[in-house]
């Protein structure tokens, strides 16, 4: 009972979706430093942020990821790029993948009443790699090996149908007062009951949707069917300051304008 007691809480504590106490190591002299010690150390470094980058950045592209056809084949390339799962894990692309072949059982033509479509996911997958022996155990057992490193790598998942788009949705109405520009307001109460409801759970799947593929008639991917207007975004200070840019010198302009 002891033990999956303590496999639970160290499953807890390397997520990003732990709302628990955290836990980290305190160190003084003489004190006896073994592999649970430095677990929790990497744990307590990586849960930290990721529930900064689930509950404070966001979640989606960062940059880059395109998704591209390849020429005469129904595959699709990704370019490099960054994203952060919606458990706030980073997923980093290097550079761009080999072809990526469309699972036949996905590939359909389109029906009479409707378009047939596809969407890939991006996911946050880890490695263990670099097997090294293991200098303990019994002295007739044989050495076993434990992998020593863990590559942060992903993963790219095919699935039917379209995905639900995320756009620019308003998310708190009426937060802004006053009919005109110089009497504008926020109202500040709205604003505090917001925060203060709950924390947004994790949802269920971390993965990130990148395009949607439709099918031509034949049943073959073209590059003009790759949608990816279906993925989310993380508005970075860099993008939300360019937006503020455009208001800023574009807005009175098309006010002119009408």
């Amino acid at each position: 009972m002891a033990a999956q007691m303590v496999d639970k809480r160290a499953v807890e504590s390397r997520s990003g979706c732990c709302l628990g106490t955290p836990r980290r190591n305190r160190y003084f002299y003489g004190k006896l430093l073994d592999a649970d010690h430095f677990q929790l150390e990497t744990d307590y470094h990586n849960a930290k942020r990721w529930l900064i980058n689930r509950l404070v950045i966001g979640y989606g592209v960062v940059c880059g990821l395109g998704v591209k056809a390849v020429p005469d084949e129904d595959a699709i390339v990704i370019q490099p790029g960054v994203a952060m799962d919606k458990h706030g894990r980073e997923i980093i692309v290097p550079e761009t993948t080999p072809p990526i072949a469309i699972p036949e059982h996905l590939k359909q033509p389109p029906g009479e009443d409707e378009e047939h479509a596809i969407h890939v996911l991006l996911c946050y997958h880890e490695c263990p790699v670099e097997p090294a022996p293991v200098m303990a155990g019994g002295c007739h057992e044989p050495e076993p090996c434990e992998p020593g490193v863990i590559l942060e790598r992903y993963k790219m998942i095919f699935r039917a149908g379209c995905v639900r788009r995320s756009g620019a949705e308003l998310r708190i109405p009426d937060v802004i007062t006053g009919t005109e520009f110089r009497n504008c307001a926020i109202d500040y109460d709205r604003l505090v009951e917001t925060v203060s409801d709950a924390c947004p759970p994790c949802p269920s799947d971390p993965c990130i949707p990148l395009a949607e593929i439709r099918f031509s008639e034949d049943g073959h991917c073209r590059p003009d069917q790759i949608d990816i207007t279906v993925r989310p975004i993380v508005f970075t200070n860099d993008l939300l300051f360019q937006l503020l840019l455009s208001m800023i010198v574009e807005a009175p302009s098309y006010r002119r304008e009408k």
